[in-house]
Formats: C-alpha cells, sequence, structure tokens
C-alpha cells in the first residue's frame, strides 16, 4: 500500500476539520432556538392631573397710538401760516396752523344777515292774525336753514386757526405757506372709538398729531373667534423681535367684517398696559387673549372612545385594564377636562402615538367643544397650561 506523503496528509486532516465545522454548524442551525421577536408596545399610561386651562384667542396685528389726531382746516381757502415742524412736542390747544379769514369772515357776516331777514320774516307772520299754517312752517324752515348756515360759517372761521385737540407729537406735516387748500373734517381716535382710520384718510390728513405714550394693538380675527370674545378681557402683546409680553385689555370688538378669498375678518383694538418702551407707530406684535381660565381635572383626550354611546376611558387598576365611564367638561386641543368617572392620580390609558404626535388629536366624540383654541392651536404650551 502507498503511503501518504507528509504534505499530503496535512491537506486531508484541514478537509476533515472543515467538513466537521461546516456539518457542525448546520446542525446548530436546524436545532437552535427560535428567536424571540420584540413587540413595540403601542400603549402608555398618564395620570390624570389638575391643571389650569386657559382658553385663548391669537392673533397679529399692527401697533399704534391709542390717540390720533388727523387735523384739516374745515373750509377751503389759503394758508396762511404754518407754526409746527415733524417731530414737535405739543401741548392740547397749541396753535398748528392758520388759515387767510377774509372770506370766512365775509360769509359769517353774510349768513348772519339772512338768518336775521329770516327771524324778520317769521316774527311778521307772527304777527299776522291772516298768516296760514303752512306759511308760518315755511318760515320756520327759511330760518333753521339760515340758523344752520350761520353755524357752519362760524366753524369754518373757528378752524381756521389749527390747533392740537391732543398732548402729543406732530407725526405729518401736510401743509406750505401761501398754499390753496381743500376743506376736510378732522378725526380723533382715542380709548373707547370705534373709528378705524384708512390709509387714505391718513395720508389726506393736513396735519396729525399722535400721543406716544399710550400704545394698542389694532388685529384681526375670524368668525369662529368673534362670538367668544368680550370688551375687557384680559391679554397679552408681544411686539416683533421682542420676548417679553407686554399686560393689555381687549378694548372692542368689531362686528362689522371685511371678506378676503372667501374668509371674514373682524377688527378689534386692545389697549397696552402703561407706556413701555421699544413701540413705535406701524410695528407689529402678536396678542393671545384670554377668553377663559379653569382649574379642572384633565385626561389626554385621545385616551377618551364611545363605548355604547359613553365616553369611555381604560383606567390601570392593580395592574389590570378597566373601561370606565366618563362625564366630561370642555376640550382644550390634546387635553379634556373630566368631571366624573376618575379622580387625580388614575392611570389612564393612551395610545403611544396620540401622545408622540398631540397637535393631530381630535375632540373626543359626545365631549363639549371650547370656544377658541388653545395657545391658538391644538397644542398647548408652557404658560398657557400649567398645573
Amino acid at each position: 500500500m502507498k503511503r501518504w506523503s507528509t504534505p499530503q496528509r496535512v491537506v486531508a486532516a484541514l478537509v476533515a476539520v472543515v467538513l466537521l465545522a461546516g456539518a457542525g454548524f448546520l446542525v446548530w442551525q436546524v436545532t437552535r432556538p427560535a428567536a424571540v421577536t420584540q413587540t413595540a408596545p403601542t400603549t402608555t399610561l398618564v395620570k390624570a392631573q389638575k391643571q389650569t386651562l386657559r382658553q385663548t384667542v391669537s392673533a397679529t396685528g399692527t401697533i399704534a397710538p391709542q390717540r390720533q389726531s388727523y387735523l384739516n382746516f374745515p373750509a377751503s381757502g389759503t394758508v396762511l401760516s404754518v407754526r409746527v415742524n415733524l417731530g414737535d412736542s405739543v401741548k392740547i390747544g397749541a396753535v398748528l396752523a392758520t388759515q387767510d379769514t377774509t372770506s370766512l369772515d365775509a360769509a359769517v357776516r353774510s349768513a348772519e344777515a339772512a338768518a336775521n331777514a329770516a327771524q324778520s320774516s317769521l316774527n311778521t307772520l307772527l304777527d299776522s292774525s291772516s298768516a296760514t299754517d303752512d306759511q308760518l312752517a315755511s318760515a320756520r324752515a327759511q330760518l333753521a336753514s339760515a340758523q344752520a348756515k350761520l353755524i357752519s360759517a362760524r366753524n369754518d372761521l373757528a378752524g381756521a386757526t389749527m390747533t392740537s385737540p391732543i398732548d402729543g407729537v406732530v407725526a405729518q406735516v401736510n401743509l406750505t405757506t401761501n398754499t390753496k387748500v381743500i376743506g376736510a373734517s378732522s378725526i380723533t381716535t382715542g380709548a373707547g372709538t370705534t373709528t378705524t382710520i384708512t390709509s387714505s384718510t391718513s395720508a389726506a390728513a393736513q396735519i396729525v398729531v399722535v400721543d406716544v405714550t399710550a400704545w394698542q394693538l389694532n388685529a384681526t380675527v375670524g368668525m369662529a373667534d368673534l362670538s367668544v370674545l368680550k370688551q375687557g378681557m384680559a391679554a397679552t402683546v408681544t411686539p416683533t423681535g421682542s420676548q417679553t409680553p407686554l399686560p393689555a385689555t381687549l378694548n372692542t370688538v368689531g362686528l362689522v367684517g371685511t371678506s378676503s378669498g372667501g374668509q371674514s375678518t373682524f377688527p378689534i383694538t386692545l389697549l397696552i398696559t402703561g407706556n413701555p418702551p421699544g413701540l413705535y407707530i406701524g410695528g407689529t406684535g402678536d396678542t393671545v387673549v384670554t377668553v377663559s381660565s379653569v382649574e379642572a381635572l384633565t385626561i389626554p383626550t385621545a385616551a377618551v372612545a364611545m363605548v355604547a354611546g359613553q365616553p369611555t376611558v381604560k383606567v390601570m387598576r392593580n395592574g389590570v385594564e378597566t373601561a370606565v365611564t366618563v362625564k366630561l367638561g370642555r376640550t382644550y386641543g390634546t387635553l379634556t377636562e373630566v368631571t366624573e368617572g376618575v379622580v387625580e392620580g388614575d392611570e389612564v390609558v393612551v395610545p403611544i402615538d396620540a401622545t408622540q404626535n398631540r397637535g393631530n388629536a381630535a375632540r373626543a366624540s359626545g365631549a363639549p367643544r371650547s370656544g377658541g383654541s388653545l395657545n391658538g392651536g391644538n397644542r398647548p404650551s408652557a404658560g398657557q397650561t400649567s398645573r
């Protein structure tokens, strides 16, 4: 028999080892225990807790002085003098500009003569026994018309000296000496007024005086928020670029809206408390109006389900999930008030997806709906909902 050489024996041994290892791996693969699949939990436990829930309405608007005067000479005529410049501080009653009164004086004298003549005609009829009722009525109407024209002429003459109705700063001067102007009415806004100043009104004013010691925010809200807003509600205003909310009060809620793109908006004004620095005419800001503030026992809205037509939650008690019928109050985005069925500290079962995507949580069927929104949307934020 032929003997294997040493190298041949080594190769044969190596082949045998490889074959045995492969067979062993195959046996292990066939006989090893099946891997245990880890299933991710689909629910979590959240404790029912008492919180202060604030129902709020949010809006964005423009900062403006609370008091603004858009001044014009009441009658057409020639500008005699302009006594202020842009940026001047003025006191109430200060003379801002004057108008030539030659024609205005003549108009007053003519109106006085007409009124006197109308009064004389009426007196003559009253002294006549033959005057008819129609004649007397006509004479009285002529006198009333003449007196109204006299009042208007005197007002025009008085208005030829334009004075400031408020303490403030001159924000606009559109007058030049010796130029002719067209008469127009003047408008002064202030806290409690509902006058809306348009851009055309502002641009056409001959002189504008503003009070820079008191400020407001002019904003708009949608129809859905209109019904819950009431004058006097507490609010905050945060100027654009600032991180500090300023205390404010809802002053007016307009009932006449404007429509654009199929959406209606309604004007509101908010009075900013005090005279904080860093506010500028035409600047923007955000407001949050507190509609209501309540202390309530709350659970996640997503924990509520309807079972046999009744709002129900699952509560973990002694390690066992127990379905409990509850009575609900208002819904505030991802939180719902519960008035019966659970107590503070009870652990309710909530889908994990709902806790991770609170902004998409829907109102539980059967729960009363709150007017407005919490923090302007569905997601509570620090400072708006707290324990």
